[in-house]
């Protein structure tokens, strides 16, 4: 066997190992929930850009809170303009560890489906930490 084929053996039992690691770590130390939206906060940069009959390109910037951007409810829409941005998820859940209610929050950015698709109200799921129930992660 050559040191190529041994290296490229010994990666990918390295990447099965971590990957291993990774779900026991999260099945002794989480916990499933179902979570619900209550709030979220977002952030964007939406650049719009348009070419007018003879050719010329022209560019506007909206930037700020989405809600306020009357360019967003286009944007998320078509997904033809550029938007970056981060959103702040803010959720509500019943620990499943004692049944205490708890909120938490997480962050997704633009590249998530999340950014555009949730909704106040919607359900998601949500991980909870066995050592701190006002920890999360999303699942």
């Amino acid at each position: 066997m050559s040191y190529s084929l041994k290296g490229a053996i010994a990666a990918i039992l390295l990447v099965l190992g971590i990957a291993g690691w990774s779900a026991i770590d999260r099945s002794s130390n989480y916990k499933p929930a179902k979570a619900t939206v209550y709030e979220i906060d977002r952030k964007c940069d939406i650049v719009e850009t348009t070419t007018s009959f003879d050719g010329k390109k022209s560019t506007r910037m909206y930037n700020g809170e989405c809600k306020s951007i009357d360019a967003w409810n286009a944007a998320a829409a078509k997904r033809d303009h550029s938007i970056s941005g981060k959103a702040t998820i803010k959720v509500s859940y019943t620990a499943p560890q004692d049944g205490s209610q708890q909120t938490s929050e997480f962050n997704v950015t633009s590249r998530d489906d999340e950014f555009y698709d949730l909704h106040a109200g919607d359900s998601v799921n949500v991980l909870v930490s066995n050592a701190d129930r006002s920890k999360i992660i999303r699942s």
